[in-house]
């Protein structure tokens, strides 16, 4: 899906689509529902405002069946600009996703930049809830971001504009968030620090502090081949049996 084409920003952050594409009314992430995982040296009490908007199975009328028929859902998130409580950026809350069944590893999931830019903050756990390894993947519009099986994922909006992604995953599980709740937020914060520089600064509820690796979207493997210039959307109506590992 484009941004001006299929759905525009309105000023308070929600989407706007065309006659054709059906979309339910989105869940709405605040600030106090960010609490339990927000960058611990704020002295700011989180409110009632609004942080972002998801948006669950959006699909063009005719495509609507494909999707459900393969098991697979297509979700559009809106993450507004800004800090939460002053220095660090607006972020999901983050999670974790269950395992497949009778299997060791998690299901998986596709991100796509559909307008903005992100940081995906992914880290890998150990068995006992601490953090074994950190990625960061930075991303901007057209870019797109596989969340590898037993991996959690945070997003960050570190630019001046809304970020808006749309992801697809399996639509039969639902997300764990405990994991990173129980540590008070995911392995690192992004903040801009006192000296107004930006930074990342690590959880101190976590044990182990790997180091956080940062890279570019474009070098963060993927599953499939990507078709330039095409969305996941598109490429997913083409060849859905192509994308049946994200069930």
């Amino acid at each position: 899906m484009l941004f001006g084409k299929d759905f525009i920003i309105e000023k308070n952050g929600t989407l706007a689509f065309a006659e054709n594409i059906k979309a339910p009314r989105p869940a709405i992430r605040r600030f106090r529902d960010a609490s339990k995982v927000l960058y611990p040296y704020q002295k700011v009490k989180p409110d009632k405002t609004p942080l972002y908007y998801m948006y669950r199975g959006v699909y063009r009328d005719c495509d609507r069946e494909i999707f459900e028929s393969h098991g697979i859902r297509h979700d559009i998130t809106v993450l507004l600009p800004g800090f939460m409580g002053g220095q660090e950026f607006i972020k999901t809350v983050g999670h974790f996703h269950p395992k497949k069944p009778g299997q060791e590893i998690t299901y998986p999931e596709y991100y796509e930049v559909l307008h903005g830019e992100a940081l995906y903050l992914l880290q890998k756990n150990t068995p006992d809830g601490d953090v074994e390894e950190t990625i960061c993947v930075t991303a901007k519009e057209g870019d797109k971001v596989y969340v590898d099986p037993n991996w959690g994922h945070v997003t960050i909006n570190p630019g001046s504009q809304h970020l808006v992604m749309a992801n697809l995953v399996a639509d039969n599980f639902q997300s764990e968030y405990a994991p990173i709740e129980q540590k008070k937020g995911p392995a690192y914060f992004y903040i801009k620090n006192n000296l107004g520089e930006y930074e990342f600064v690590p959880n101190p509820n976590y044990k182990n502090a790997p180091s956080l690796k940062l890279i570019p979207a474009e070098e963060k493997s993927h599953p499939i081949e990507l078709e330039k210039g095409k969305t996941l959307y598109e490429m997913f109506l083409e060849d859905p049996e192509k994308f049946d590992f994200l069930k």
